[in-house]
């Protein structure tokens, strides 16, 4: 309010100035002059009418101003909350990798301008077992324990995502021999990963590979069925494997 009345002062003092000035003008212009009772009218005048009705028009302009700052803040949290659930919608709860619908999105996008890559499906191996002999929180913990290994091992990759259950999925840039080293980082990430669920004895965590070229005219489901079948073959050669095409890594 202090700016508000500070305003106001200053305007009031203009119109006494001016005020003064007219009325002087006008007395000396028919011969006359300005006295003490004219003087007192061209102060005391602007003072009641001015210095009200600029208080009220600055006192105005202030809370519209205010109101308008006020708005846009809410309008930027707005925004700010609406980026935040919209990221979070993408994100798988419990791994915080890209959940399947973002995951395949992210792949879409990126063939649309790169026209290739290469996808790699991942599946942990014996999951069943896990939850079975230490429960569903261990299990929960299994799969955390596999995604932070699979994303601290898949770097630079394009997409990093977790396809439903105990099955993962990267896509990468780069050529076939690229990519088959990067699916092999990964599984050798993953057989280092630390899980302990009893608290004392390590249990080793393994995946199988399939890995397949996204090869541009092919849509995403007839890629993945390719990448399946790559780690169906991993799965029967005895697990914690990489196929990639119809070769083998282990």
């Amino acid at each position: 309010m202090r700016k508000v009345f500070f305003h106001a002062f200053i305007t009031s003092l203009i119109s006494i100035l001016v005020s003064l000035l007219i009325c002087a003008t006008a007395l000396e212009a028919v011969g006359d002059s300005l006295d003490l009772f004219a003087a007192a009218m061209c102060v005391i005048c602007p003072l009641i009418v001015a210095f009200p009705a600029s208080a009220y028009t600055f006192n105005q302009k202030r809370q519209i101003v205010e109101a308008h700052e006020a708005l846009e803040a809410a309008h930027r949290e707005l925004a700010a909350m609406h980026r935040k659930f919209a990221e979070r919608a993408r994100l798988d709860d419990m791994t915080g990798l890209l959940n399947r619908s973002a995951f395949i999105a992210a792949v879409d996008e990126t063939r649309s301008v790169k026209q290739r890559g290469w996808l790699i499906m991942i599946d942990a191996d014996n999951f069943k077992q896990i939850n079975d002999t230490f429960g569903h929180l261990a299990g929960d913990n299994a799969l955390v324990a596999i995604a932070e290994a699979i994303s601290a091992a898949a770097g630079n990759a394009l997409a990093v995502g977790r396809l439903g259950g105990e099955e993962f999925g990267v896509f990468a840039a780069g050529i076939a021999t690229e990519a088959h080293v990067l699916a092999e980082h990964i599984r050798r990430s993953v057989e280092e990963a630390y899980f302990a669920p009893d608290g004392d004895a390590r249990i080793p965590l393994t995946v199988s590979i399939g890995v397949v070229e996204a090869r541009s005219g092919a849509g995403f489901s007839e890629i993945m069925s390719e990448a399946d079948q790559r780690l169906y073959e991993a799965k029967r050669r005895g697990r914690n494997t990489v196929v990639a095409e119809s070769r083998a890594a282990a």
